[in-house]
């Protein structure tokens, strides 16, 4: 009998196993494929996102960024009265891939402390979806200068950032080139030194004037030419000494918030600096001269410059006198130095801004103790000799006879408190 081999089975893949697996290949390579466009659309919109936040917080910086509350004339300062809506425009200067349309929204609430702020950033992602982000804040209607006063010490040497001069020198003083600035302190009445003759040449790395000078009155600061300064650039030396002086004179009890931001209106006055060793110095400020121009500021600007001596050091203390307004005639008010006879009116007082706890704990200079000390120059070394740096933001706050000074706590950013508005009597005192 013949014998038969088993037969075997064909080895290999038939045409449909084959169909199958290439389709199953095709629906995965789709699936990387949508994986990857969705993973590159959400890294475009990441980045997209990112460029919209800082847009829209350059937006907000740019409004904090004011210099005074009210807007200036001439242009070249931020001020808080500036912040205010704007229809949506193109933002310039982006390279992603798309456009960005920023709108700026901000309410105002009549007798409101603070303004709200709203930024809106627009743009259309890679497949034309719309993509917007929102970011909202803040302002509170406070004096830069108050903040400074309260946050850091006025004998830093730090320059203030966008002039690149010692932060001693008033903003509006012209550089003149050669590492000198000029500036015309202003004229009571007429709000900047346009109207007076005297012009200060300060030293931008010292922040100390070192010339003094009388030119035309008219001239304006910004007008001001290096011949104007040319015989009296080095004529003299001596320390700035500015700050402002607000008002909350409102018949309540003012309280730290109100410190922080007072809103009354300004007061004719002049200021006096008292030198112990017979220095005379010279102060000039912007107080309005009439109740008409008081209506329109809540604050009164001044400077002082003490001539220096040979090691650069001086005692003393400033007091404010009160003016009344040439008109109405019976505007007369009045702060006396020190307490007098129950007899004499005291119609307000005056508190100035300081950190100290109360007259007895010493402070810096910088801090504003009521009399200025040669000691306190650099109490943390005890350096000999303590040549005396230029003061800037030594405030003051007047108030009403009867009520007492604000006090506050020292500042705590973490907790949203970024300012100490805390004051001590200076004016009457006991």
């Amino acid at each position: 009998m013949r014998h038969v081999p088993p037969r075997r089975h064909a080895a290999g893949v038939s045409l449909i196993e084959a169909l199958v697996a290439l389709a199953v290949l095709g629906f995965g390579m789709l699936a990387v494929a949508g994986v990857q466009g969705t993973l590159r659309l959400n890294s475009d919109i990441s980045k997209q996102r990112g460029e919209a936040v800082r847009i829209g917080q350059e937006a907000i910086e740019t409004w904090r960024s004011f210099a005074q509350l009210p807007v200036d004339p001439d242009g070249k300062l931020r001020a808080y009265d500036d912040i205010a809506s704007a229809p949506a425009s193109d933002v310039a200067g982006y390279t992603t891939n798309t456009t960005y349309r920023i709108e700026r929204q901000v309410t105002d609430a009549a007798g409101s402390p603070h303004k709200s702020m709203r930024v809106i950033v627009r743009w259309t992602d890679r497949n034309g979806a719309p993509q917007s982000i929102t970011l909202d804040t803040l302002a509170a209607r406070t004096d830069p200068a108050l903040t400074a006063v309260a946050l850091t010490g006025s004998n830093s040497p730090v320059a203030a950032p966008s002039l690149g001069r010692h932060a001693a020198i008033p903003r509006e003083a012209k550089d003149m080139g050669g590492g000198l600035s000029a500036f015309k302190p202003p004229v009571p009445g007429s709000g900047d030194g346009t109207a007076g003759t005297v012009v200060w040449v300060f030293n931008n790395l010292t922040g100390m004037i070192q010339g003094i000078c009388n030119v035309p009155s008219g001239l304006a600061t910004a007008s001001l030419t290096a011949a104007n300064i040319a015989g009296c650039k080095d004529n003299g030396s001596a320390h700035p000494l500015s700050g402002y002086v607000r008002f909350a004179t409102e018949n309540t009890q003012p309280t730290a918030a109100v410190a922080e931001a007072p809103g009354s209106t300004a007061r004719n006055l002049d200021i006096e600096l008292t030198l112990t060793d017979g220095r005379t110095a010279t102060c000039f400020d912007d107080a309005p001269t009439t109740a008409t121009a008081a209506a329109t500021t809540t604050h009164v600007r001044y400077f002082c410059a003490i001539p220096a001596n040979d090691t650069k050091t001086w005692d003393g203390y400033s007091t404010i006198v009160p003016q009344p307004f040439t008109e109405p005639v019976d505007s007369a008010w009045a702060i006396p130095a020190k307490s007098l006879p129950a007899q004499t009116p005291v119609t307000h007082q005056l508190c100035r801004y300081t950190p100290a706890a109360s007259d007895a704990q010493a402070v810096a200079n910088a801090d504003h103790p009521y009399i200025y000390r040669t000691v306190y120059a650099d109490p943390p070394r005890n350096r000999q000799p303590l040549a005396m740096p230029p003061l800037t933001n030594q405030n003051f706050l007047v108030i009403l006879a009867g009520f007492n000074c604000p006090t506050d706590v020292p500042a705590d950013p973490g907790k949203g408190d970024f300012v100490n508005s805390n004051t001590l009597v200076h004016q009457p005192l006991p």
